[in-house]
């Protein structure tokens, strides 16, 4: 796949991410609102808040992965830019 393509998937992947991210984080708020006080289910109610917060986490992650290979391929296509390559990566 060339430079620009991969950009363009990254850019979505990314959008994506965040997304979903906001997604998990209203859902993390409405639990909060409803967290019954002293409730023997509210076990329950803290191990899926606990489950939110490492999806959050490991969108997170998943996004500055992203952001990092966008970054080298950024880099990528300059030095290809400069030697005369185009955007193509040297194809």
């Amino acid at each position: 796949m060339d430079i620009v393509g991969r950009l363009a998937e990254i850019q979505q992947e990314i959008q994506t991410v965040e997304n979903e991210k906001l997604q998990q984080e209203n859902s993390l708020g409405l639990l909060w609102e409803h967290l019954p006080v002293l409730d023997p289910e509210a076990v329950a109610i803290e191990r899926v808040i606990q489950e939110i917060w490492d999806l959050i986490r490991a969108l997170e992650d998943r996004k500055r992965v992203l952001l990092q290979e966008q970054q080298s391929l950024l880099v990528e296509g300059g030095i290809s830019n400069r030697r005369g390559n185009g955007n193509n990566g040297g194809n």
